[in-house]
């Protein structure tokens, strides 16, 4: 006799979790890189010729935001992809197939995420000018 629909459990292999977490972190990451930029989020920036890390931007002083850009968004996106995996550890077990639509889907909306806010960097880039000043432009 098969179970009712309230006592069955979706069950998922690990190389589908793995897929799953996969995913979610690489989006995230470049959704937390533009989020970071949209927002003016301040972050400490580094001044390699001094070798230090400063709050404030000094002008005419060549500094690097993006690493604590790119920090920003590591952190960010793996706190959210460790919320999404003990979600699915919790709530799924570890033995069948995600369906093939479910796996198109999420690889579709990773994929536009990742395009979409890569798109936004290039182009703020290009408005900020740095292009320009290598030369590249």
């Amino acid at each position: 006799m098969l179970p009712d629909a309230s006592e069955r459990v979706l069950v998922m292999k690990k190389s589908d979790i793995t897929y799953i977490i996969c995913s979610v972190f690489s989006a995230m990451t470049a959704f937390f890189y533009f989020f970071a930029m949209w927002l003016h989020i301040r972050l400490p920036r580094y001044y390699p010729l001094e070798h230090t890390w400063k709050w404030v931007k000094e002008e005419g002083v060549p500094s690097q935001g993006w690493y604590a850009k790119q920090a920003f968004a590591f952190l960010a996106a793996g706190a959210v992809t460790l919320v999404v995996y003990f979600i699915l550890k919790r709530s799924i077990g570890t033995e069948t197939n995600l369906k093939p639509a479910l796996t198109k889907m999420l690889g579709i909306v990773a994929t536009l995420i990742i395009i979409i806010c890569m798109g936004y960097m290039l182009y703020y880039e290009f408005d900020k000018g740095v292009f320009t000043s290598m030369g590249l432009q």
